[in-house]
C-alpha cells in the first residue's frame, strides 16, 4: 500500500495544497494509501526526507516527491482507462496550469493566509514557519498578510476573475471532462479555506463557483 506523507498542522489539520492534489487523485482512482501525518519539524528531522520536500509517498520501498512527479508516477504505475487524469493528450496543458498555479494563484492566496497558517500549528512549527517566512518574504508574516488584505484590486481577485472566465465555456479547465488540472487548482482553493476566511470566492465568480461545486460533488459522491 502507498504511504503519503502529508502535511499538518494542529489536530492533524491537512492544509498543503500539493499534499491534496495527490490525495484528490488516489481517492478519484480509488487507489488505497495509508497517510502519515507528517509536520514541518518532522520533516526536518526524519533522515528519511533529506532534501525532499512534502507530499512524498512511499510505494514498494520507492520514496517518490514533488507532487507534479507523483501524479505522473501513480497515472503510469496504476493506470486504469475509466480514471485517466494525465495523458498524453493533456500534459502540456496539465504543465502550463500546473506552473501557473505554484507561479501565481498560490502566490495570490499565501498573500491573504500566510499568518493565518501559524494559528494550525503547534509550538515549534510555529516558530519555525515565522522564522523561515519571514527570512523568505523579508517581514513577519503578519506585516506581510495585514499589507496584502489592503489591496482591493489584489492577485487573488484577479486570479478568480480569469478562472471565472475560462469557466465560462466549459465544465472543468481542460474541457468537458475532469483531468489532473482540476486537482491541482482544488488543491489551491482547498488549502486556503482549510486555515482562512480571506480566500472565499466572491460571488461574482459564478463560473468558478460551479466549477468548485462541481468538483465538490465528484468527492463527495
Amino acid at each position: 500500500m502507498i504511504k503519503l506523507y502529508d502535511l499538518v498542522g494542529k489536530g492533524n489539520l491537512s492544509f498543503s495544497p500539493y499534499c491534496w492534489r495527490i490525495k484528490y487523485l488516489l481517492n478519484y482512482k480509488n487507489i488505497p494509501y495509508q497517510t502519515i501525518p507528517t509536520t514541518f519539524t518532522d520533516r526536518i528531522k526524519n533522515n528519511f526526507f533529506g532534501e525532499s520536500r512534502l507530499p512524498t509517498i512511499l510505494d514498494n520501498n520507492e520514496k517518490i516527491s514533488d507532487s507534479f512527479v507523483i501524479a505522473k508516477y501513480i497515472e503510469k504505475k496504476y493506470f486504469d482507462h475509466s480514471s485517466i487524469l494525465i495523458s498524453s493528450s493533456n500534459i502540456d496543458s496539465i504543465t502550463f496550469i500546473n506552473n501557473w498555479a505554484d507561479t501565481f494563484l498560490n502566490k495570490s492566496i499565501v498573500q491573504r493566509i500566510l499568518n493565518d497558517i501559524s494559528f494550525h500549528l503547534d509550538e515549534d512549527d510555529r516558530d519555525y514557519f515565522i522564522t523561515s517566512r519571514t527570512n523568505r518574504f523579508g517581514e513577519h508574516p503578519r506585516d506581510y498578510q495585514a499589507k496584502n488584505l489592503l489591496i482591493i484590486n489584489n492577485e487573488f481577485l484577479q486570479n478568480c476573475k480569469f478562472l471565472n472566465i475560462h469557466l465560462s465555456d466549459r465544465t472543468f479547465i481542460l474541457g468537458d471532462k475532469i483531468s489532473y488540472a482540476d486537482l491541482i487548482l482544488a488543491g489551491s482553493f482547498l488549502w486556503g479555506e482549510k486555515v482562512s476566511t480571506n480566500t472565499r470566492i466572491d460571488d461574482m465568480f459564478e463560473h468558478l463557483l460551479k466549477w468548485k461545486e462541481e468538483i465538490k460533488n465528484i468527492f463527495e459522491n
